[in-house]
Parts: C-alpha cells; structure tokens; sequence
C-alpha cells in the first residue's frame, strides 16, 4: 500500500469568523481525507465530528456535559459545533495590537530591525504568559488540595519554589475559611457558550461570586473592561444553570494582591 504520510494539505477557508470555527472546519475535512485512504481501518486521528482527538468529555459544573480541547481551547458538542469561550467573547469587544505595523514605525526612526523588535514583544509576553500560568497552577493546587495535603501530613499543596510560595500564601491568608471551587467548567449548550473560571467562591445553595486571577503588570480601564466582560460571559452562564451570581471580581498581582469588585453586566 502507498505510504499518505508525507501528504501536507494546504486547506484554505472562507467565510470563517475565529480561529476555533476554521479549526473545526479544516478537521473535518481532514477527517474525510483520512477516511478515503487504506489508513482508514485506523481511527482517524481528528477524532468524531471531525475533531481533533485531544478533544475529551468534560462534566461540566453547570449545562452539563461538553467536549474540550485542551491543546488549543477550543469547546465543541458531539455535532462539531465550535462554543463561543469567555476569552473570545471579551475579544470581540476588543482592537487587536497591529505589531507588524507598530515595530515598523519604531524601526523606522531607530534604525533597530523589525524582527528584533517583535522577537523582544514575543519573549516578553512569553515570559508573562508563562509566570502567570505558574501563579494560576499554584493557586489552584493551594486551594484545591490543602485538605487532602493535611490528610497525606505533607505540604503537598505548597509550591517549592520561594517565590510562587510567597505569592500563593499572601493571597489566601485571610481565606482560610472560605469554600471555593477552582477551575470549574461551565456551559450553555442553547447559547453554544462555554468556559473555565479561574475561583468560583461559594457563598450559599447555589449562591457565587465569580473571580479570576491577573498577573499582567497594570491594569488599564481597557483591560478592566474586557475582564468585566468575560467575568459577566461566566456570571450569565452560571445564571442560566440555576445559580445566583452575587458578584464578579479580579484578585490582580502587582507586587501584591489587590482585590477589584466589577459590575456584572448582564
């Protein structure tokens, strides 16, 4: 039999409105071109519905069920159907950085290489994302796993490195008897809406505040405005699962933790 492993489709799409909705489209199609080859006794490896197979079944808090890539974070049911995120819903509202532009003008009058000026924008925003995605992962394993650490007699839930330690045990001092659920995944299969929250805290039957950690250095009222909005993304989807949601609020590290309630903009 011949070999398909070398073949590259070059898949153009139109018509498309996100990443996640060409994403889903271009597995599909995929998914058909793996059929029509002697691979096909195989499992396509994009998965049923034409996803990709890092897609998995995830209980959701509220709306039941919903299949999540991880990889790419990207939400779908079993007909395909990409789900609106909460990060994407804020970014509707929002004016993407044209960086080719702007690091054209900065060269222009500095003499400096365009590509040394974005690789020096990549890296730092690399180097944000990936200290934020520590801070959040400690936080979560703080709270999540305190009790079961205490059963083990191990610090288990503590970070080792100093630093991310300092962090995490600044922002639940005080806390230590509040009831929190970390990372919960919520949907709205009528809306096609799904998403993660950083810290839903738990104030009665059914009753939330929902919050969300920031890491990036200054919060503009730009920022503050896309937070809100994907704060209320969430708030909306909780309601629609029965819950009340009795406020939304950032906790934002700069230096040291601050706490901003928002406006839950229904």
């Amino acid at each position: 039999l011949p070999d398909f492993s070398n073949i590259k489709p070059n898949i153009t799409l139109t018509d498309v409105e996100s990443f996640e909705e060409a994403h889903a489209e271009a597995t599909k199609y995929l998914d058909s071109i793996w059929k029509g080859t002697p691979n096909a006794k195989i499992d396509s490896p994009f998965g049923k519905s034409g996803a990709s197979n890092s897609f998995k079944q995830v209980e959701c808090l509220v709306g039941g069920s919903i299949l999540y890539d991880e990889v790419n974070h990207i939400y779908t049911n079993d007909a395909g159907d990409v789900y609106l995120s909460g990060s994407k819903y804020a970014d509707q509202f929002e004016t993407p950085f044209n960086m080719e532009a702007i690091a054209g003008k900065m060269a222009a009058k500095s003499g400096v290489p365009v590509q040394d000026i974005i690789d020096i924008w990549q890296l730092k925003g690399k180097a944000s994302a990936e200290f934020g995605s520590a801070v959040h992962s400690a936080l979560e394993m703080y709270g999540k796993y305190a009790e079961t650490a205490k059963k083990l007699g191990k610090d288990y839930h503590v970070s080792s490195l100093p630093l991310i330690k300092k962090i995490v045990e600044d922002f639940y001092r005080g806390r230590e008897q509040e009831k929190a659920i970390y990372e919960p995944m919520v949907v709205d299969h009528k809306r096609k809406w799904a998403g993660q929250i950083d810290r839903l805290l738990v104030t009665g039957d059914k009753k939330c505040i929902i919050e969300d950690f920031k890491t990036n250095s200054e919060l503009t009222d730009k920022k503050i405005e896309a937070y809100t909005l994907q704060l209320s993304f969430y708030a909306s989807i909780m309601e629609a699962g029965g819950w009340t949601v009795e406020g939304i609020r950032l906790h934002h590290l700069d230096g040291m933790w601050k706490t901003i309630e928002l406006m839950y903009k229904e």
